[in-house]
């Protein structure tokens, strides 16, 4: 089964904007398993117990409803670059899973909660990676990735305010196909990366410290002062291009937000970045929310749509932070 995956993903295929690798492949085999083992389980729970038939028919439709889209999305990616390959595999899973459910074993009991658990799983409650594997592939999902948001699908990240988080207690949330990680740069306290941890687009939480006398602090007026063309600019990367900014309130703290580009050089590869910064004031910290989109490679376009597409997305997430100390 893992050498056919690895045949049909020796080089990355794009579709629907989404990277075909070896490591999405797996996660595909994995999702589309456990889809078939439902289905099979269900159909031999209705030939055994026919009372439960309807019951059963309904956790089916109840699912389909809100994931076919995603099972059908899966199957195009694969038989698109490897129809035989996938064939074979599907065939494999089949045999496996009618191998290892015996239903002679399941009690009526069990099967009645089974039911009930596929039921549940039509809502979303499905364990990881499958259920980000099936949000990846959902129907409306990729051109709108503000609904996966929208829909209720996402994790809350929360820190003590130790580390890097400088004493500033928080959360935030995350559409559940983004993977949080620890950012390996200075103040950068966490990072939230698209496409199960391997996509283009990424949003970043930074705290840094203000240096402030006793009792003072960053007001609406000095935000005002900050958003001139000038001293905006101090806010860029060097080498990045402003595009636009404003104020901006967040958990009732003054600050402003400022769109730029920026392209990056490292080791042989140039690439260009594309930018939102939300950026409030608390106490002596500065705390910033930077929204990302990779929109080129070396000159070559990334083709993902670039930050209008994830704008209200990061608009979303931004307004998901909570300072955990300002409510104690």
């Amino acid at each position: 089964f893992l050498i056919l995956l690895f045949l049909i993903v020796s080089t990355p295929y794009a579709y629907a904007e989404i990277k075909l690798t070896n490591a999405l492949a797996k996660d595909i085999g994995q999702a589309y398993g456990f889809y078939l083992g439902q289905n099979y389980s269900l159909n031999e729970i209705s030939k055994k117990y026919p009372s439960m038939s309807g019951m059963a028919l309904i956790a089916e439709k109840e699912f389909s409803a809100t994931f076919k889209s995603s099972i059908e999305g899966m199957d195009a990616l694969m038989t698109k670059y490897a129809k035989s390959e996938w064939s074979k595999i599907k065939k494999q899973l089949t045999t496996q899973i009618a191998s290892s459910i015996n239903i002679e074993q399941i009690s009526e009991t069990q099967a009645r909660q089974f039911v009930e658990l596929v039921r549940e799983r039509a809502k979303g409650n499905i364990e990881s990676p499958v259920i980000e594997t099936l949000l990846l592939f959902k129907s409306g999902y990729e051109n709108n990735p503000e609904r996966e948001f929208l829909d209720g699908y996402k994790y809350k990240y929360s820190t003590n305010g130790v580390g890097k988080a400088k004493g500033v207690a928080f959360s935030i949330e995350s559409p559940k196909t983004w993977v949080a990680k620890e950012g390996n740069r200075p103040n950068i306290v966490q990072k939230f990366v698209s496409e199960s941890g391997r996509g283009l687009e990424m949003l970043l939480i930074l705290i840094k410290e203000v240096p402030l006398q006793a009792g003072e602090k960053i007001t609406e007026k000095d935000v005002l002062e900050i958003l001139n063309p000038k001293d905006i600019q101090d806010f860029i990367p060097d080498g990045g291009v402003y595009i636009n900014s404003g104020k901006l309130t967040l958990e009732n703290l003054p600050g402003f937000w400022v769109h730029f580009k920026l392209n990056m050089s490292r080791v042989r590869n140039t690439v260009g970045m594309e930018t939102i910064m939300y950026t409030i004031f608390y106490k002596n910290k500065m705390i910033q929310i930077q929204g990302q989109v990779m929109t080129s490679i070396n000159g070559e376009p990334a083709e993902r749509g670039g930050l209008k597409k994830y704008e209200k997305l990061f608009d979303l997430m931004a307004n998901s932070f909570v300072i955990s100390n300002m409510y104690k």
